[in-house]
């Protein structure tokens, strides 16, 4: 934390100088896990998104929820998706939001900003549902979850599975959806002359099915197993798109008061049983990687929420590595900070710019999805990553892989964090019954 305190001082200037809002790029990786990234994994070929943690702050303990629509739910909203109940806990088509839901899009289009989402929606697959409402100018790509990436559908035997769309228009396009996404991106970047914007990526990529071009696989041929190699072939072509953008930025001259924020949305897949969506949708024994950490997507363990992120201001931020606890849940909040707004009465988040500026506090952050749960307060965790079963304990600085439960050895501290758990279902639409 100390090494970015020293620039990170001045950032509260941005908030009274409307002529010199900051802009803000949100990327949002899918299924991108732990050792997917070559900061963490020098297997790995990320050499856009490493220079990118190089030249701006690695957010080494920056928390999601388990899967992708609950994330999305929490990024936009700044609250835990149980707070709006059962059906944004988990992976949905329906619409997970009321329409008045104060969301990230729609607090900076109020205060003036351009907006537009260029990506995987997921947050409601009806076009009635879309992005459109709830704060976005502009919006493309898919509004349901993974497609094919040369066919855009969803899964085939799913009422959702025409979900190609611009501005809530369903359209037929030919082109990788990694590449359709990054061209829309940065064409509508570029337009935006006269004012602000917000520009929210969430890619596809690197979530199954898995589809590349050769370049992309030779780029990986020290990787042995083909499985993680067809793997690792999609994370670089990530890399890539994400270096597009950031290059679309420079070229504009905006470098300098843009914020870009790097985060995947759940830890990485294990395997993947195939012929779920638009062929060619390969079955694959090895998909991702999320070690050292324990557990993979959909589970409350570390592996599932605990993601590669970082933070890009060059104006305002020095290079440097912190491991401040934050969630998806405290951008919003951020922002709103940033902009001199007030907190939102409802928010689970808090600004990080303060603990990231010297003053690190102490966090409890929450997880339910489905029937598994968790809770961080400070460096204690509990979990239980299943609908039965007890209660497990873990100490994070000293265990955070997760290998030593402390439930038997130490029952105060279980009992303390099991009522803070409690404490926090009670603030759910729908609690859990003990």
């Amino acid at each position: 934390c100390l090494v970015v305190a020293a620039l990170l001082s001045t950032i509260l200037c941005a908030q009274q100088e409307s002529t010199q809002r900051p802009n803000l790029v949100l990327l949002v990786a899918d299924d991108l896990g732990w050792a997917d990234v070559g900061w963490h994994n020098e297997e790995m070929r990320t050499p856009r998104l490493d220079g990118m943690v190089g030249e701006g702050v690695e957010l080494d303990a920056h928390y999601v929820q388990p899967q992708c629509t609950p994330t999305r739910v929490a990024l936009m909203t700044g609250r835990y998706p149980s707070r709006f109940g059962d059906h944004c806990t988990t992976a949905s088509n329906a619409r997970s939001l009321p329409f008045d839901t104060p969301t990230l899009a729609s607090v900076l289009r109020e205060h003036g900003y351009a907006t537009g989402l260029f990506g995987k929606w997921h947050l409601g697959s009806k076009p009635e549902w879309g992005p459109n409402h709830f704060g976005f100018d502009r919006s493309y790509g898919s509004l349901a979850g993974a497609i094919g990436m040369y066919d855009h559908r969803y899964r085939l035997n799913s009422p959702f599975a025409q979900t190609w769309h611009r501005d809530h228009e369903f359209l037929e396009e030919t082109g990788h959806a990694t590449d359709l996404v990054t061209n829309a991106a940065i064409a509508w970047m570029k337009e935006q002359k006269d004012r602000p914007f917000f520009l929210y990526v969430p890619f596809h990529a690197v979530h199954v099915p898995l589809v590349e071009e050769q370049r992309w696989i030779l780029q990986n041929g020290h990787i042995e197993n083909a499985d993680r190699r067809l793997f690792a072939a999609a994370v670089s072509h990530l890399d890539h798109a994400v270096g597009r953008i950031i290059d679309a930025i420079e070229e504009q001259g905006v470098t300098e008061n843009t914020l870009v924020v790097f985060v995947s949305d759940n830890g990485g897949l294990r395997s993947h049983r195939g012929n779920a969506y638009p062929p060619p949708d390969t079955k694959l024994a090895t998909v991702s990687s999320n070690l050292p950490l324990r557990g993979w997507k959909t589970d409350v363990f570390e592996g599932g929420i605990r993601v590669p992120a970082f933070v890009r201001w060059p104006s305002k931020l020095a290079p440097g590595k912190s491991d401040v606890v934050l969630h998806a849940v405290d951008w919003l909040p951020t922002v709103r900070g940033l902009l001199g707004l007030s907190a939102l009465p409802e928010s689970d988040g808090v600004d990080i710019w303060p603990q990231l500026t010297g003053s690190p506090k102490p966090r409890q952050l929450y997880w339910k999805w489905a029937k598994k749960l968790a809770l961080r307060d400070g460096k204690w965790k509990v979990v239980r990553n299943g609908g039965k079963g007890s209660f497990q304990l873990f100490d994070l600085e000293a265990d955070p892989s997760e290998e030593r439960d402390l439930a038997k050895s130490d029952p105060a501290q279980l009992a303390r964090m099991m009522d803070l758990l409690k404490a926090q279902v009670q603030l759910d639409a729908k609690p859990l019954k003990w």
